[in-house]
C-alpha cells in the first residue's frame, strides 16, 4: 500500500505541474514559453540530483513522504499537489506577470514527491 500511494502522489504532482506550466506558457508571451518549460522541467530534475547527491553525501537515503503507520501524512501530502493546482489560476488571472519562481516552487514540490515515490519502490533493506 505503501507504495502505490506515494507513486499516485508523485503522478498527481506531475500531472499538476503539467496544468500551470500549461496555464503559464498559454498566458505568457511567446518568448517566455520556452523559459517557463524550461524553469518547470529543470527544476523538477534538478531538486532530484542535486538532493539525491546531498543525501549521499551525508550517507543518509529518501524516505517516502506517506508512510503506512502515519496516517496525517497523507493528508501533509495532498498539500504538495493541491497548491500546484490552485497556482494555475494564477497566470489565468493576472496574465502579464512573470510566473518563473511559481514554476520552479512547483517543479521542486513536485521533484520531492518524485524522490519519495522512488524511495517508496525500492526494496526495503
Amino acid at each position: 500500500m505503501n507504495r502505490n500511494v506515494n507513486v499516485l502522489l508523485a503522478v498527481t504532482s506531475v500531472l499538476a505541474l503539467t496544468l500551470v506550466t500549461a496555464s503559464a506558457i498559454v498566458s505568457a508571451r511567446p518568448e517566455q514559453a520556452p523559459i517557463y518549460l524550461g524553469a518547470s522541467l529543470f527544476s523538477a530534475l534538478g531538486f532530484m540530483l542535486l538532493n539525491g547527491l546531498w543525501m549521499h553525501s551525508r550517507k543518509r537515503k529518501p524516505k517516502p513522504l506517506i508512510d503506512r503507520h502515519a496516517p496525517v501524512t497523507v493528508i501533509m501530502a495532498m498539500v504538495f499537489p493541491l497548491a500546484i493546482i490552485l497556482s494555475a489560476v494564477l497566470p489565468l488571472i493576472a496574465p502579464t506577470g512573470d510566473y518563473g519562481l511559481m514554476l520552479i516552487m512547483a517543479g521542486i514540490w513536485t521533484g520531492l514527491t518524485l524522490q519519495s515515490a522512488r524511495a517508496a519502490l525500492r526494496p526495503p533493506a
